[in-house]
């Protein structure tokens, strides 16, 4: 450190938050459109969860896409915390993490985001959360698929195969367990629910339906993968499976500037 001289100028810091200051404005814009019944857009719902959740909450997210969707919409406060499996990309981290937090710091509100693939594999731990009476917000990003598994096969050009999910109701299952359980539909519903749920003092989970075939763009957009996607798309279509190669198109158009 003795050997490092401060730069007087700052010009590289100052283009640099000028260009982030475009991204965070690009990001924005898919917050305005909050999706339709059952196909709620997950970028709505994190940015609802951010602009709600107190500025020291202890959020947790689950590897795949709702680690994407926390990443690019919850603000840091300097008194938040994030925890997920970032580096291992271990799936079903974010309740067990979650319940750790709350152990370790009652007075603060914890916010587990679950994707339905990582949930399902840990539903047991909501057991855990029903008997030690801890007061974590289990959002559930329900988009019945493994998200980013499928979109690791499209852009490798390869048509999704067993990535859709199976799923019980985890409202239900939350409510099995001794727990509220809410399930939100509708767009309109999502900012009431997760206003009400930060708020009670006890445990709650929300199962929220997003949009299953919502996409999200990479900073950087390689023809690599927009070659991989369209060959994907046109396996489908080969295989009969029009309907699903159109449901992306519409999900997704709005992210057709970002390919100019």
């Amino acid at each position: 450190m003795p050997l490092i001289q401060p730069k007087p100028k700052g010009s590289f810091l100052d283009d640099e938050l000028k260009l982030y200051a475009k991204v965070k404005d690009r990001l924005q814009s898919y917050v305005k459109d909050a999706g339709g019944e059952n196909k709620i857009h997950p970028e709505f719902v994190a940015a609802t969860i951010n602009d709600l959740a107190p500025p020291d909450t202890v959020f947790t997210v689950d590897t795949g896409m709702t680690c994407v969707w926390a990443a690019r919409y919850l603000s840091s406060t300097g008194a938040r915390d994030l925890l997920g499996s970032f580096n291992h990309g271990s799936m079903a981290n974010a309740l067990p993490q979650a319940i750790g937090a709350a152990l370790c710091a009652p007075e603060r509100t914890v916010v587990a985001l679950c994707g339905d693939g990582g949930l399902s594999m840990t539903t047991g731990d909501l057991a855990t959360i029903a008997q030690y009476k801890l007061p974590v917000k289990v959002i559930v990003f329900n988009n019945r698929s493994l998200g980013m598994v499928k979109l690791e096969m499209e852009v490798a050009g390869l048509p999704d195969w067993q990535t859709d999910m199976h799923n019980p109701d985890f409202a239900m299952l939350a409510q099995a367990y001794g727990l509220p359980g809410i399930t939100i539909s509708q767009p309109d519903k999502v900012k009431e629910s997760i206003s009400q749920a930060l708020s009670q003092p006890g445990p709650i989970l929300l199962n929220i339906m997003t949009d299953p075939n919502a996409l999200a763009m990479p900073p950087k957009i390689q023809l690599a993968q927009v070659r991989g996607m369209a060959a994907s798309m046109t396996k489908l279509m080969l295989n009969g499976e029009f309907e699903e190669v159109w449901e992306t198109i519409k999900s997704n158009i709005r992210h057709a500037k970002e390919l100019l």
